[in-house]
């Protein structure tokens, strides 16, 4: 029997409130698994009439010479155990299903919840982590719903079956009997509770052996550069052998457990067979019932070792639950007020940021009291040494913050008072490195537009310069993306996402220096791509280079979260000291 080796980490406060919420999401498979525990419950019964079918062939066949009642109870035993059978075949199907169909609608209200989250949630959260929520948290219930649920019922369902039909075959035996099960129940829950502990160590130690093997896999030539391969390997033993110590503790656990349940079972065996049979002898218990006696108390072990096998299963479904929950009860801090409106058609594109003061947490400020205002049409470029605030202004027009204190508003509208749909669809934002995601060329050109003909992603192309590039790709417009892109160099992938956002038509660009890290000929294959995209467009640009202030309109310079130059790149680097600093560390930089 496989023992669980994983289990919840998560501390799993007042289970029973979890259940009923675990219940309301599945609310609408009730029917499906009430018919589930009605299959569950006619599997058991079955099961546990035909000893008493055997009874009756022995007793009243085999004892009183009746072939008859022979031939009559092994029918019955027979037609039990096709009931068993049917009856088996449903219940695993449908709790399987029931349980698929539960798994579908959490992941789908998790990933819902997720991509409706704002910015500062995922700035706080790493991806690794919710991704291992979305797999090995859904895969510990997976687990259970394919492996432990069925057995979970079945199990508890035929302890408790065993046990009133052994009251009802024999009470005074059966009393007896539960002394040797008393004495495996606490058994089962000391080894529970001593193997839970050696598995959490397990998992603890598991993860500082993979630590330790990504550490000097991804640093071997460093490792080989300096000779320090015997280093490395001591490292990694002394990790590994902390990982075996905890291993061989959950081993001793199982090592002693189940000898022991086979002990009892053999001792609770010797009991009926001595007191049993004595009693047959003296005519004071029938021949049929010890032998049923003999099959339930065999059937009674059994349930109680899988119960003890599939609470951790169950444990680890619940801290699944408990952290899938606690995801959704996240709540947004950027939401959509109450008597939201759209943003009004058309949209000049007028961004003022109004005495605007805001902080990552209460206690470090990163703007203060900012007044910007940029006409509609400008190329703002927004410089300063990293740290100074200029991401956070970008952050704060997308509105993926608020500001702690005063506003932001386009055309006079203030952000926090329109709707998210009509804000979304005219301000758009060029990351530094253009995402595209797996599917057809085609797919990721229209992203913002789903709706987008294919004369309108040609027109677009053209516009940008990059239609010839198209044609020459092998599928056109078909060409697969792939994942993340791959199939395209870094500045190809900037083009489509230039090209993307061009085809959704916003009024106001924002970008996070999309042209830096590429090289010469690339960049200016860029550079004329956004003077397409941002003709008569609004566009905020966080430069981290020279190139991008001097081709911008206006330069804003922000130190310790205040703007401490505006003009134009000309005039700032004659009239401002700090401006003019900055270009010459860019310019020592670039020689």
């Amino acid at each position: 029997m496989r023992y669980a080796r994983h289990g919840g980490d998560f501390t799993i406060e007042q289970p029973g409130r979890l259940l009923v919420r675990a219940a309301r999401l599945g609310r609408h498979l009730k029917w499906p698994a009430l018919a589930a525990l009605v299959a569950t419950i006619v599997t058991t019964a079955a099961r546990l009439l035909g000893p008493l079918a055997v009874r009756s062939g022995v007793d009243d066949g085999i004892q009183a010479g009746d072939k008859d009642r022979v031939t009559i109870a092994a029918i019955v035993f027979l037609a039990l155990l096709i009931v068993q059978y049917l009856a088996a075949v449903v219940s695993q199907y449908t709790v399987t299903w029931v349980g698929e169909r539960y798994l579908l609608t959490l992941r789908s209200s998790v990933f819902r919840h997720l991509v409706n989250l704002d910015a500062a949630f995922f700035d706080r959260q790493k991806t690794g982590v919710l991704v291992s929520r979305m797999t090995s948290d859904v895969e510990s219930l997976t687990e259970f719903v394919n492996e432990g649920a069925v057995m979970l019922i079945t199990n508890l369902l035929t302890a408790l079956g065993v046990a009133v039909a052994l009251v009802f075959v024999d009470t005074q035996l059966a009393l007896l009997i539960l002394v040797v099960i008393a004495v495996l129940v606490v058994i089962s829950v000391v080894f529970q509770r001593f193997v839970s502990r050696a598995y959490k160590l397990v998992r603890e130690r598991i993860g500082a052996v993979l630590a330790s093997l990504q550490e000097g896999i991804s640093g071997v030539r460093v490792v080989q550069a300096f000779t320090q391969q015997g280093e490395q390997l001591g490292t990694f033993a002394r990790v590994n052998e902390r990982f075996f110590d905890a291993n061989m503790q959950a081993a001793r656990a199982i090592s002693w457990y189940f000898p022991s349940v086979s002990f009892l079972r053999i001792v609770g065996i010797s009991i009926v067979l001595l007191v049993g049979g004595n009693r047959v002898i003296d005519g004071t218990m029938s021949f049929g019932s010890l032998v049923v006696f003999l099959l339930y108390l065999d059937w009674f072990f059994q349930p109680i070792v899988n119960l003890a096998n599939v609470y951790n299963l169950a444990q680890a479904a619940l801290a699944a639950l408990a952290k899938l929950f606690d995801l959704l009860d996240t709540r947004p801090s950027v939401v959509e007020r109450p008597g939201a409106y759209d943003l009004p058609e058309p949209l000049s594109g007028a961004i003022a940021l109004n005495q605007v003061s805001f902080g990552y947490n209460e206690n470090v400020e990163v703007l203060s009291d900012v007044d910007l205002e940029i006409p509609p049409g400008q190329r703002l470029a927004v410089v300063g040494e990293t740290g100074a605030g200029k991401s956070t202004i970008a952050k704060l027009v997308m509105r993926f913050y608020d500001p702690t204190a005063g506003s932001i508003t386009i055309d006079g509208h203030d952000l926090c008072d329109v709707t998210t749909d009509s804000r979304i669809n005219r301000i758009a934002l060029i990351p530094q490195d253009g995402y595209l995601f797996n599917g057809s060329l085609r797919d990721n050109l229209r992203y913002g537009k789903p709706d987008s003909t294919d004369d309108e992603i040609w027109n677009v192309a053209a516009a940008m310069g990059i239609a010839g590039w198209v044609r020459d790709l092998p599928e056109r417009l078909d060409t697969p993306v792939r994942e993340r892109g791959s199939r395209f160099s870094a500045g190809e992938r900037q083009l489509v996402a230039l090209a993307r956002a061009f085809l959704a038509d916003p009024s106001i660009i924002v970008l996070d220096e999309a042209t830096s890290n590429l090289d010469p000929e690339t960049e200016v294959r860029m550079e004329n791509a956004l003077r397409a995209l941002l003709a008569g467009r609004t566009a905020v640009v966080i430069a981290h280079r020279l190139r991008s202030a001097e081709r911008a309109d206006r330069v804003v310079m922000v130190d310790a979260g205040r703007i401490i130059a505006d003009g134009s790149h000309e005039e700032l680097v004659v009239g401002s000291p700090e401006y003019g600093e900055l270009v010459a560390v860019w310019q020592r930089g670039v020689a």
